[in-house]
C-alpha cells in the first residue's frame, strides 16, 4: 500500500532555506514545485514554492522527513 504523505504549505513556509526534509529523504520521495507552475523568463517568488511528496512508490516509511522537520508540518500515513 502507498503512503499518504501531506505537507502542511502554512507551517512549511520557506522550502528554500530550509530544504532538510529534501536533504534526508534517502529515496527522493518529496520534491520542490511550485503553486504558480513554471513562467518562462521569470523569476519566481520563493514564497511561491512548495514541498510535495511526488515517488509514493519509493517511501520506505522511515519517517526522517517527519522527524527532520523543525516546523511539525509533514505527516505520513499507511
Amino acid at each position: 500500500m502507498l503512503p499518504t504523505i501531506t505537507v502542511d504549505d502554512k507551517k512549511c513556509q520557506d522550502p528554500l532555506a530550509c530544504s532538510k526534509c529534501l536533504r534526508i529523504c534517502p529515496t527522493h520521495v518529496l520534491g520542490l514545485g511550485t503553486k504558480v507552475g513554471p513562467r518562462k523568463f521569470q523569476e519566481i517568488d520563493p514564497s511561491h514554492f512548495i514541498v510535495a511528496g511526488v515517488r509514493f512508490e519509493k517511501c520506505t516509511g522511515c519517517m526522517d522527513c517527519v522527524n527532520v522537520c523543525p516546523k511539525n508540518a509533514i505527516q505520513v500515513s499507511f
